[in-house]
C-alpha cells in the first residue's frame, strides 16, 4: 500500500501568448503548491484499474485513471491497482487538483510496483496527459513555460506565508474562458515576475499587489462578472488577491486575522485558510 498527496497550486502571475498551431498558447506563469490538499492510497490487486473516489466524474474520464492506465502500459506491469481518492481541492477552480491527482498516481505507482523511475521520467510521461501535469509531479515552486509543461524550479528561500483560497459557487471551463481572452504575446512581464519572487523572499505586500497580474482574469470576468466583484470587495478590505489559473478561485494575501475574518465576511463561498509550501 502507498498513500500519496495531491496538493493543489496556485499561479502567481500568469501570461499567455497567441494561439500556436499545435491548438495551445504559449505561457509563463509562477506556480506555488499550497497546503491544499487530495489524499490518495493506492494498493496492488491481480488486475485492472479500481477507482473508488468521492467525486461524480465518469471513471475513465477521471484523470486518476487515465494516468493508472498510461503507467501501467508504459512500463509493461500486468498487474493491477486499486485507488482510493479522498477528493479535497474544488474542481474547476484554477488549482490544479485533477492534474494534481493525476501526478500523484504516477509518483504512487512508481513506488508501489518499484520501477525506481526518476521525478524527470515521470514528468515527460505526466505530458502526455496535460500541460499542468509535469509541474505536479514536482509540486514545488517553478516557472513554468510552453504550453506550461517546461518546468524550471525556483530555488530561493522564501516563508510559508498564510493565503486563503476562495472558491465561488460555480466554475469555469479552462477553454472557454482561453476562446474568450484575446492573447498577443509572452515575455513581456519579466519585471514582474521578478517582484513575484521578490515578494515570495521578504513578504512585501505592496511589492506583490505592484506586480501580481493574470491574462485569464478578464476573460473569466466576462464569463463570470461576480467573479469580479467578488475579488473588489476582498480588495477593499486591504488584501492583494489574484485568481488562479483559469479561475475560478481567488487566492488572498495579507495580514493573517484579517483572512480569518473572510469566511464570516463571505458566508457563501468556500474558504480555505492555509499556506504556501
Amino acid at each position: 500500500m502507498v498513500k500519496e498527496k495531491a496538493y493543489a497550486k496556485i499561479n502567481i502571475g500568469l501570461e499567455v501568448g497567441a494561439l500556436r498551431e499545435d491548438g495551445y498558447h504559449d505561457m509563463n506563469t509562477i506556480m506555488v503548491p499550497i497546503n491544499l490538499y487530495d489524499e490518495l492510497t493506492l494498493e496492488q490487486i491481480d488486475e485492472g484499474i479500481q477507482l473508488i473516489d468521492n467525486t461524480s466524474i465518469k471513471v475513465e474520464d477521471n484523470f486518476v485513471y487515465k494516468a493508472a492506465k498510461l503507467f501501467l502500459s508504459h512500463y509493461n506491469i500486468t498487474k493491477g491497482v486499486r485507488i482510493f481518492l479522498n477528493k479535497k481541492i474544488p474542481s474547476e477552480a484554477g488549482l490544479g487538483g485533477g492534474s494534481s491527482d493525476a501526478a500523484a498516481v504516477l509518483r504512487g505507482l512508481n513506488y508501489l510496483f518499484f520501477v525506481g523511475a526518476s521525478m524527470e521520467e515521470l514528468a515527460n510521461l505526466a505530458k502526455c496527459l496535460g500541460s499542468d501535469m509535469p509541474y505536479c509531479v514536482y509540486s514545488k515552486l517553478a516557472f513554468c513555460s510552453g504550453r506550461g509543461e517546461i518546468v524550471s524550479l525556483i530555488d530561493i528561500n522564501y516563508e510559508r506565508r498564510p493565503v486563503a483560497i476562495i472558491n465561488p459557487p460555480y466554475g469555469l471551463s479552462t477553454r472557454l474562458v482561453y476562446e474568450t481572452g484575446v492573447f498577443d504575446t509572452v515575455n513581456i512581464h519579466k519585471e514582474q515576475f521578478e517582484g513575484i519572487k521578490e515578494f515570495l523572499k521578504t513578504g512585501n505586500l505592496e511589492l506583490l499587489k505592484s506586480n501580481l497580474f493574470n491574462e485569464l482574469e478578464k476573460p473569466a470576468f466576462i464569463l463570470q462578472p461576480d467573479l469580479e466583484e467578488l475579488k473588489k470587495k476582498v480588495e477593499a478590505l486591504g488584501l492583494v488577491v489574484g485568481m488562479s489559473g483559469s479561475g475560478t478561485s481567488l487566492f488572498v494575501f495579507g495580514d493573517e486575522k484579517k483572512l480569518k475574518e473572510l469566511p464570516y465576511l463571505f458566508k457563501y463561498y468556500d474558504i480555505y485558510l492555509t499556506n504556501i509550501m
